[in-house]
């Protein structure tokens, strides 16, 4: 990513743990509204990982910087099956702002929803 950073304009970071600097995840801009002032990011983080807390601090950070810097809103979504990335979103201080069915094929052939969260300076 950093060799990448003067081709890729958008930001990039990794998650790490303070006590080791073992890299557990990652968040990125995925999109950018310029005309409307807002940007799109996602994160993962490793399995063994998940429930401790880092990704909802990570995203709580990264999207206030954003805010911070100059954008007005910063949004993410998940697949309506995945409750705990809603609960990292909303514990990073998102608000659900809606729900559209049938928008992700699963691994099993089936379609499911996305729900779609924000953060902004309101």
């Amino acid at each position: 990513w950093i060799l990448e950073a003067d081709e890729n304009p958008k930001e990039k970071w990794v998650m790490e743990l303070k006590s080791t600097k073992e890299i557990v995840g990652n968040i990125d801009v995925n999109t950018v509204n310029e005309k409307n002032n807002y940007c799109n990011v996602g994160y993962t983080i490793r399995y063994d990982y998940w429930g401790n807390g880092y990704s909802s601090e990570a995203l709580e950070a990264v999207s206030n910087y954003l805010l911070e810097n100059g954008y007005y809103l910063v949004e993410c979504s998940c697949n309506e099956n995945n409750k705990q990335s809603s609960k990292v979103m909303i514990k990073a201080g998102f608000v659900k702002d809606g729900y559209i069915a049938n928008r992700r094929i699963n691994d099993d052939g089936t379609y499911s929803g996305v729900e779609y969260y924000s953060k902004g300076r309101r």
